[in-house]
């Protein structure tokens, strides 16, 4: 009986229909194991994602920074502007006739003489 139970037996291992043997053999538990290429890949890849997250945060401070730095030149543009104004004004007083003939009399200066007074042609 010893043959006849080896042939029902493989019998039994394989597909009626296909002839295929069948493998119900327990599935192995298989043990994760962590090469040297797989760190390699995941330090690679935790290295680009914490370089691109620095490199975002850097260049959101740079534009903040910059941000500040172009108001406070706004702010000194307009304070020159104001100053040239300013001189401007001065300068068309000082140049005014009316001033500079006050200036002259201060100065002990006094009109001249129709003799003094050569007309060049």
């Amino acid at each position: 009986m010893r043959g006849q139970d080896a042939v029902s037996s493989m019998l039994r291992t394989r597909n009626a229909y296909t002839g295929v043997r069948i493998h119900n053999q327990r599935a192995r538990r298989s043990r994760f194991v962590l090469t040297r290429r797989h760190l390699f890949m995941m330090a690679l890849v935790l290295f680009l994602i914490m370089g691109s997250g620095i490199g975002y945060v850097w260049s959101n401070f740079q534009s903040t920074r910059m941000g500040y730095s172009l108001s406070q030149l706004k702010e000194k543009e307009l304070k020159f502007m104001e100053r040239n104004r300013k001189l401007k004004l001065e300068l068309a007083v000082l140049k005014s006739p009316q001033n500079l003939v006050n200036v002259a009399r201060k100065l002990g200066f006094k009109s001249p003489s129709y003799k003094q007074i050569i007309i060049l042609q």
